[in-house]
């Protein structure tokens, strides 16, 4: 069997077009599998939920539809400003949209986001992952593939083989325009993982966070999800770190909108430009080429 395993989209739509177009066109798949993620942080949700519908892609469930759904029940935790695309991107959905098994089973090969009972296991951080995985039994070979982790890893001990395919829609440490996916092909007794890589073009990006109206309503998270989904280079992390440790100092339990804009101008941003200037020049440039 032949499966054509994509994950972490994240609403990145010319990303997902390219590997879709790379798959179709190269790869002749029996099977496109989707690990979860694949919508929040891009510009677009539903149309990236379409055409995973249009290619009969079976989905799984990742922690960012955890997120929205959550969110969609009004849960209080999703209410910080650090988490306005979850709320944006909710509105837009529904429910059945983003509701998915959390596991598959294929030739021996378990399929799950990150882990089978843990959606946010940290399997892109050896480290951490490491002495997590010590204290669990996998009594015979196991062999995990997920998503969760942005860049493709192979982590093997003892009984458990886990591969993470990488992330279609933001890598955090790869080149600007790169798209990862993998090719899995099974038979009696074995299984073969090959990565590939899409290229695309990102220019379209901030004209798409533009015009799903992200960049007005959560000005600094799309600056954020943009910017990485530009270069490939995780600036998410670092920024919330930096959020909250100046939300801790101001005495907040959650960021408050204030707290997300201070730490906007004072992020390091590669090109300088916070969140407000970025999206003017953004504005700027569409203004130019509609003339």
């Amino acid at each position: 069997m032949r499966i054509a395993l994509i994950t972490d989209i994240h609403a990145n739509l010319p990303a997902l077009e390219a590997v879709l177009r790379d798959v179709k066109a190269k790869r002749h798949a029996d099977l496109i599998l989707s690990l979860g993620d694949q919508v929040n942080l891009g510009p677009c949700p539903r149309e990236t939920l379409e055409l995973l519908r249009a290619h009969n892609v079976t989905c799984l469930h990742g922690n960012h539809e955890g997120y929205l759904l959550k969110a969609m029940q009004g849960d209080p935790a999703f209410s910080g400003a650090n988490f306005d695309v979850v709320r944006f991107q909710a509105a837009l959905l529904r429910e059945e949209e983003i509701t998915f098994p959390r596991t598959m089973e294929l030739d021996g090969i378990t399929f799950c986001h990150a882990m089978p009972h843990d959606d946010r296991f940290p399997v892109w951080n050896p480290e951490k992952a490491i002495p997590l995985l010590r204290e669990m039994t996998f009594d015979h070979p196991t062999h995990i593939i997920c998503g969760h982790g942005h860049n493709p890893t192979h982590l093997r001990m003892g009984n458990l083989t886990l591969d993470s395919i990488g992330s279609v829609g933001c890598m955090d440490d790869g080149p600007a325009g790169a798209a990862p996916y993998a090719m899995l092909e099974t038979g009696p007794g074995y299984a073969v993982i090959r990565p590939f890589y899409a290229s695309y073009d990102t220019a379209p990006l901030p004209g798409l966070f533009l015009a799903s109206g992200m960049a007005d309503a959560c000005p600094v998270t799309a600056r954020i999800a943009c910017a990485q989904m530009l270069s490939n280079v995780d600036y998410l992390l670092p920024f919330v770190i930096r959020a909250y440790q100046l939300a801790g100092e101001r005495g907040e339990s959650a960021i408050s909108e204030g707290t997300w804009h201070l730490t906007d101008s004072l992020f390091p941003w590669p090109d300088g430009q916070t969140a407000d200037a970025f999206w003017r020049a953004a504005r700027a440039k569409a203004a130019q080429r509609s003339i």
